[in-house]
């Protein structure tokens, strides 16, 4: 995992040790956890380590995805038969939408597993890569079907809101809320803000517009409400619909 070469970088710099020079690491490949756009640059940067990441799952037997030189996602294995789909039907989705990686191995004759659902979300690109391959490419690991809520036929998952949320100083804590109204889902988010002098007509402005880029649903309303309304320990979307 890229945290724990870090803890091991660190851990020697502490003994005294030139990392760099000491250790000669030239490549390292990972998995376990998605690598952090600034860990990848320190590790590159400072350390002299080229960092490739690859998306493996252990009932699959290891990798099912890996990130060529080009770093511009991660390529479907030919080993298996990938597929995104909505968690809810099992249908098959599109290139850029939202869904469950379910995933047939067919290197393996005598293994037993069809259309194993990983329980992790991820979208896709079908576009050939810079590198020359053309298989397609998983853009990234977004977050678990547990964290997802379909909005108005769009998931919402909880690791991408708190993404959004997290550019935003002004905002101490939030809460997603979705409801629904008459025959349409509505999609609120409460927030506590950090100071009381903040521009609250602003934000919501700048919110609404980010918002959307990163999650693909609108907010249908910002409400500001007064710091510790929302518990510490709170799940960030609440589902409220009745469907009875």
């Amino acid at each position: 995992m890229p945290s724990f070469l870090m803890t091991i970088i660190k851990r020697a710099e502490e003994m005294g040790h030139d990392f760099h020079r000491v250790f000669a690491l030239k490549r390292a490949w990972f998995t376990g956890e998605m690598l952090a756009p600034a860990l990848r640059k320190e590790l590159e940067e400072k350390y002299g380590i080229e960092t490739y990441q690859c998306y493996a799952v252990t009932d699959l037997g290891g990798c099912v995805a890996y990130e060529c030189s080009e770093k511009a996602g991660m390529h479907f294995m030919d080993e298996y038969v990938i597929e995104i789909v909505d968690p809810d039907t099992g249908k098959q989705l599109g290139p850029g939408e939202t869904g469950e990686i379910v995933a047939t191995p067919i290197h393996n004759p005598v293994w037993g597993l069809i259309r194993y659902g990983t329980g992790d979300m991820a979208a896709y690109m079908a576009e050939p890569c810079p590198c020359g391959r053309t298989s397609c490419r998983i853009t990234g690991i977004v977050g678990r079907t547990a964290d997802a809520v379909k909005v108005r036929g769009m998931f919402v998952i909880a690791k991408q809101a708190e993404q959004v949320i997290a550019e935003f100083d002004q905002i101490a804590q939030f809460q997603l809320i979705v409801g629904r109204i008459g025959e349409r889902d509505e999609l609120v988010v409460k927030i506590e803000l950090t100071d009381e002098s903040i521009d609250e007509a602003r934000l919501s402005v700048l919110l609404s517009e980010r918002f959307p880029q990163v999650c693909r649903v609108r907010l249908d309303r910002i409400e500001y409400i007064p710091r510790g309304t929302i518990p510490q320990e709170r799940r960030t979307i609440v589902d409220e619909r009745r469907w009875e």
